[in-house]
């Protein structure tokens, strides 16, 4: 980046991809100008590591007056955060999970019919190199069937400080916030593919301490825009111990093709860990992209393309969850 260094402002920090992120901006030439979270420490500590001023509201922190504003809020505050953030000028992207459930996705609706900001969501494996990489090898073929499996020990959700990403009312559960990577990845593949019917099934392992399930998965019919049939597809979601491993298979009428995005540790620790999955998963891919668009007043997977991934992401729970 050349120029006046763009300010990036930090709206929450439910969980730790604020920190990963804000890593990035100031990596990639960007400013932190400000932070607000509920828990006024965590915010002084989080400007202290990366800059700008920790302040004590959303009124505050656009007064700022910022060219992005990155959202990471617990699920129960997102509508608030937009209802405000949604009425200034700068984009705002909001990290997963926007919307855990049906009723908080159609808050999110009824907030952005009155939002004049651009408004986006993904995954950061919407710019995980190798799946991008595979969507354009498959780019005009027929695609006959596709397998996804998104794996994150879900551990980590049942923290005390964050166990309601643990909790499908309140978070999701395993079967949202770590399948919301699985349906990505399906929308990176087949952009704008809808899930239409299906079954599927829950599990939980002996012993486990989860609130909501260690695997979950579901084999269903997406209609894909102008494709003249449904494209069947599997997708597994997994909250087991062990490394994160994201992948894909896709069977077209030129062959199989497939990506594997396996990562050693734990992915929520990716600032800690150097460039691998931070490059690997596409973390720092998100950040150039989001840096890139808010000077044109854009924002990257805006919300009128990546409410599809919401939507099949929470319904493929839905299923899961009733046919077990």
């Amino acid at each position: 980046m050349t120029g006046t260094p763009l300010r990036v402002a930090f709206a929450g920090l439910a969980h730790s991809h604020p920190y990963s992120d804000a890593a990035n901006v100031r990596a990639l030439g960007a400013e932190v100008v400000g932070v607000h979270d509920a828990d006024a420490g965590a915010a002084e500590e989080f400007a202290l590591r990366f800059g700008g001023a920790a302040v004590a509201s959303l009124d505050l922190l656009t007064a700022l007056r910022p060219d992005l504003v990155i959202a990471t809020p617990r699920p129960h505050d997102v509508r608030g955060f937009l209802h405000l953030l949604g009425s200034r000028d700068a984009p705002v992207f909001v990290n997963k999970v926007i919307a855990p459930t049906g009723a908080r996705l159609a808050e999110i609706d009824r907030v952005l019919t009155a939002s004049s900001a651009p408004v986006g969501t993904s995954s950061v494996l919407r710019f995980a190199p190798a799946l991008v990489a595979l969507a354009g090898q498959i780019g005009g073929e027929d695609v006959l069937a596709l397998r996804v499996h998104a794996q994150h020990d879900n551990a980590a959700f049942q923290l005390p400080d964050r166990a309601w990403q643990d909790d499908p009312r309140r978070g999701g559960g395993t079967a949202v916030t770590v399948g919301v990577h699985a349906w990505e990845m399906v929308d990176v593949l087949l952009p704008g593919a809808a899930l239409v019917s299906g079954s599927g099934w829950t599990r939980t392992r002996p012993g486990s301490t989860t609130a909501s399930e260690d695997a979950a998965g579901i084999e269903g019919l997406l209609r894909v825009p102008g494709a003249e049939r449904e494209v069947p597809v599997q997708v597994l979601v997994t909250g087991t111990p062990g490394a994160d491993a994201y992948g894909a298979e896709v069977v077209t009428a030129a062959g199989i093709r497939s990506v594997s995005l396996d990562v050693d540790g734990d992915q929520d620790a990716v600032g800690d860990q150097g460039d691998g999955p931070n490059e690997t998963l596409g973390f720092r891919d998100l950040i150039h992209a989001l840096l890139d668009a808010a000077p044109r007043g854009s924002t990257v997977a805006p919300w009128g393309e990546s409410r599809v991934v919401v939507a099949n992401t929470i319904r493929a729970a839905e299923i899961a969850r009733s046919d077990a």
